[in-house]
């Protein structure tokens, strides 16, 4: 593949350089906020032979494979050459829209430092398991730390992402939610601190979303208004300091309780319909989740299944409901590459079931699954069944 000469040619299809408000990658797709979707131009896209798939939905989601890190790398360095893009003025988004647009942008980019602490961790409890490590000895304690990071230091990872999509000054915004774990200040706050004769709620803002999303969201506000009334001579420090000193105490006083809330009742929302419904709901968001990924709208599930590893250390809805849907695409295609008598289609069902059993999905739906009605089905059952096993165990 030309990776380049494939991230022109997306370029020119979506609107140029210009229309791009915001660019991120996963695994297999290329995802882009762009300010105008009506100019994508989606049936041509479809036909580069590239391309497996396109969404067009909130984002612009462009299904590349396997070489996606690479057509996204040549596309971010087009744009910064691209001397003539200018920013296009926003066009109004619907609240859900921005909502859904704001949420993926903010965790998309969390998910390979989340993802590694996980598999690490998950390989420390086999080796302990099998007795080659034993959690007693440092170094599985060490290794523990590592995978723990991810999920302790969750604020500081989404303070960046955040900024970055509100395109505010990421260091800033990571120093001013920095303060709500520093050791000093959570020792101050188990004693009952107060500030200008106001008490702090103690809260333990490790492994939180919502505080630090609120804290970024405020610390916006106050940079946009700060960097527009400070003289320049001074805005190099004042901005950041005037900004710090009133973001912080707010936080400290109303958005970072409110944001603990927001995520406590999230959690036990869930909880609550996991309970109420049990398996069930486990079995039907299985069975759904070929649709749900295929049009990208999986992503918004991630803040509730980081918070709930956070508080709990377990996460018995979304999780193993994508565990049965990935295992159920892995075995269609499987049993595809297995039945089938063309050569081309055995290998592209071999391949695509070998990485939905990893996790990938996007190559079994838009492949094999999404066009072979059969397969389809059989994925939904097999699906269904294998959440409801999960969700009843």
């Amino acid at each position: 593949m030309d990776h380049l000469n494939t991230g022109r040619t997306i370029l020119k299809l979506v609107g140029e350089a210009g229309n791009i408000e915001h660019i991120e990658h996963c695994s297999t797709r290329l995802r882009l906020s762009l300010y105008d979707n009506a100019k994508v131009e989606v049936s041509d896209l479809k036909k580069l032979p590239e391309v497996m798939g396109v969404v067009t939905y909130v984002q612009c989601q462009i299904v590349i494979g396997k070489d996606v890190v690479k057509v996204f790398d040549a596309i971010r360095s087009l744009m910064a050459n691209d001397a003539d893009a200018k920013q296009k003025p926003v066009t109004k988004k619907k609240w859900n829209a921005w909502l859904i647009d704001f949420v993926i942008s903010i965790f998309q980019p969390l998910i390979p430092a989340i993802a590694g602490g996980g598999v690490l961790k998950s390989i420390l409890i086999i080796l302990n398991m099998a007795g080659w490590l034993t959690k007693d000895s440092s170094t599985y304690q060490i290794l523990d730390c590592i995978g723990t990071a991810p999920i302790y230091f969750l604020p500081l990872l989404i303070a960046i992402t955040t900024a970055n999509k509100l395109k505010v000054n990421p260091l800033v915004a990571l120093t001013a939610v920095s303060f709500l774990l520093l050791p000093t200040f959570t020792t101050l706050a188990k004693q009952g601190a107060t500030l200008m004769t106001f008490d702090i709620t103690n809260v333990s803002y490790a492994a939180q979303v919502f505080p630090a999303i609120l804290c970024v969201l405020f610390y916006a506000q106050t940079e946009s208004l700060f960097n527009r009334y400070t003289p320049n001579a001074l805005r190099g420090f004042l901005s950041p300091m005037l900004s710090l000193v009133t973001t912080v105490p707010v936080t400290l006083l109303i958005l970072g309780p409110l944001g603990f809330e927001m995520g406590s009742l999230l959690t036990h929302l869930i909880l609550w319909m996991h309970g109420k419904f049990g398996f069930i709901a486990t079995g039907l968001l299985a069975g759904g989740l070929p649709f749900i990924v295929a049009a990208g709208m999986h992503k918004p599930f991630l803040p509730y299944a980081i918070m709930s590893m956070g508080q709990t250390g377990k996460e018995s809805l979304y999780n193993p409901a994508s565990l049965a849907h990935n295992i159920a695409e892995a075995g269609a295609c499987l049993a595809v590459s297995l039945k089938s008598k063309d050569k081309m289609f055995k290998g592209t069902a071999l391949s695509s079931g070998i990485s939905a059993l990893f996790g990938i999905t996007e190559p079994a739906l838009y492949g094999i699954t999404l066009l072979h009605r059969p397969v389809l089905i059989s994925v939904m059952l097999g699906a269904m069944v294998g959440g409801s096993f999960m969700g009843f165990m």
